[in-house]
């Protein structure tokens, strides 16, 4: 049976569209939700943090580990579950990528902040949200996921945006709306149209 060049390409196509819609079915089934619960944690942390700056380290550390307990709490019962779009070996890649961020954490509160101090706090969270969104783009990379990649190049930059432009008392303003909002948003938007 021969096949002509026309149909050859067809059928490429076909495949790099099914290919598409089945990496978007597993973004979607997994990304979402850890990406909206940080967006809620950025956003409730920054404006708590421009209304109570003497508390900052209480309501990061606070937000942080409900952010971090949410996580693992959506990542188990997503790999725990029937899930048509079940990842091969993801109980696996799920604590792969756990350490992954225990050890960036690790690295940034241990090792690189105190190596670099003194910081006022607003050089230390454009360092560490930047450091995270160098891990978005570090992922988006190594999985094939656009969307990290320009998720956190977005974030990078309006948070130098925010540092360098926005006068400082309304910083942390500025990276709720813009950080938070990115990454609800995205979360949002992936979950109601990659579906």
């Amino acid at each position: 049976m021969e096949i002509s060049q026309n149909d050859a390409q067809n059928s490429l196509k076909e495949v790099e569209i099914i290919s598409s819609r089945t990496r978007k079915a597993v973004v979607a089934a997994y990304d979402p939700p850890v990406l909206i619960v940080w967006g809620l944690v950025c956003i409730i942390a920054y404006i708590a943090t421009h209304f109570f700056l003497k508390w900052v380290w209480p309501i990061w550390m606070g937000m942080g580990t409900i952010g971090s307990a949410a996580t693992f709490l959506i990542c188990h019962r997503q790999f725990r579950t029937a899930n048509p779009t079940k990842i091969a070996n993801g109980a696996k890649l799920g604590w792969q990528i756990g350490l992954f961020w225990g050890l960036l954490y690790i690295f940034i509160f241990l090792i690189w902040l105190p190596i670099m101090a003194p910081f006022n706090g607003l050089q230390c969270t454009a360092f560490i949200i930047t450091v995270i969104m160098f891990a978005y783009i570090t992922i988006g990379l190594w999985s094939n996921s656009r969307y990290m990649i320009w998720l956190g190049l977005a974030v990078t930059c309006t948070t130098l945006a925010g540092f360098y432009l926005i006068p400082h008392n309304y910083y942390c303003l500025w990276m709720a709306a813009t950080a938070g909002g990115a990454l609800l948003g995205t979360g949002a938007y992936i979950q109601l149209r990659w579906k």
